[in-house]
């Protein structure tokens, strides 16, 4: 038990004083006080003390709030634009469709999109406003074709450890996942000079902030086909049926781009996470919602405070049965003056 005073010590020491006063001065007031109304008195004054220090047990709470911030780290490079999602469909289609299905289960949580293709970017900080990220997300396209300088999947790695260090730093509570869609695949490296590619050892910096997550690859072995993204005469973003060709090789055929499933589970090795093939949405959700009832876990632990239960109630029970002691007392003693026409 400790002591955990409900108004102020000198206030206390007051109380003290003075009930020390009264019991002294009552006490030698008349030769007919007893030694039972000295006990019973001094004990009233004992309880009123106790009670205003505050006697109380230690313990803890949870609060309760919404912490889990989730991290969709998109590649939006031209290869992206594959036709080999689920059938011929676009990769970017599987992106919007994957991250719809882990917003339906980490409902609450904060969003927050970084994209990459020559660099990266913040597409949104950090938002409970899950309508804002669906609108986006039903925009969100890839990279002109003609601003492409390559794929690479370490690109974005340094600075998204650097955006979650900062964050940790600010609310360390917080329990953060990181979601990378990607194919994985590394192309153009002649371009990089102007577009770093960043390092496999960059996603080591990751490790250490996030508290789970998940990688998602797109694509195929036989690869898929690209469109080429292009500016329209109004300067609108628009697509043709012009498909990207490999101007490397003989001829120019028409470029195939192809998964590196070795590439994206060497990230979540090195993130400490799963790596799942999309499209695969049974176990997206399974996956998001094992990570909901980890973080869950996380949250609890980390938003465990200490606290103190004050149980000032027995002491309230015991004073009430010393009032009214002391109440009948003087009851008795008025009706016997009463009797004896003292009064």
């Amino acid at each position: 038990m400790v002591f955990r005073p409900v108004i102020h010590l000198f206030v206390l020491v007051v109380i003290a004083l003075v009930a020390a006063t009264f019991v002294f001065l009552s006490a030698r007031r008349s030769l007919r006080t007893n030694l039972m109304d000295v006990i019973r008195r001094s004990l009233i004054a004992v309880v009123v003390i106790i009670m205003g220090a505050g006697p109380s047990i230690p313990g803890t709470i949870i609060e309760v709030t919404s912490n889990i911030e989730v991290y969709f780290v998109i590649d939006r490079t031209g290869s992206m634009g594959a036709e080999d999602w689920d059938g011929e469909n676009p990769r970017i289609d599987g992106v919007r469709n994957d991250v719809a299905t882990l917003m339906g289960v980490l409902t609450g949580a904060r969003y927050s999109i970084l994209s990459w293709d020559s660099s990266v970017h913040t597409d949104m900080p950090l938002t409970t406003d899950s309508s804002a990220v669906a609108s986006y997300m039903a925009t969100f396209t890839r990279e002109l074709s003609s601003s492409s300088q390559g794929s690479s999947i370490n690109r974005p790695a340094a600075d998204l450890a650097k955006l979650l260090k900062k964050n940790k730093e600010r609310h360390p509570e917080n329990i953060r996942t990181v979601f990378i869609l990607s194919d994985g695949e590394t192309s153009n490296q002649d371009h990089w000079s102007s577009a770093p590619s960043g390092s496999e050892d960059d996603w080591d910096d990751v490790k250490p902030y996030i508290d789970g997550g998940l990688v998602i690859g797109y694509g195929t072995e036989e690869g898929g086909k690209m469109k080429a993204v292009r500016l329209s005469n109004a300067g609108a973003q628009s697509g043709d049926d012009e498909y990207i060709h490999d101007k490397s090789q003989p001829g120019a055929p028409i470029a195939i781009s192809r998964i590196d499933e070795a590439a994206l589970q060497g990230v979540a090795s090195r993130i400490g996470v799963s790596y799942v093939h999309s499209p695969d949405k049974s176990a997206i959700d399974s996956y998001a919602h094992s990570i909901l009832d980890d973080a869950s876990k996380l949250s609890e632990e980390r938003n465990m405070r200490d606290t103190y239960r004050y149980i000032i109630w027995p002491f309230a029970l015991i004073l009430g049965g010393l009032l009214a002691w002391e109440g009948a007392t003087l009851a008795l003693r008025a009706q016997q003056l009463r009797n004896s026409h003292a009064i």
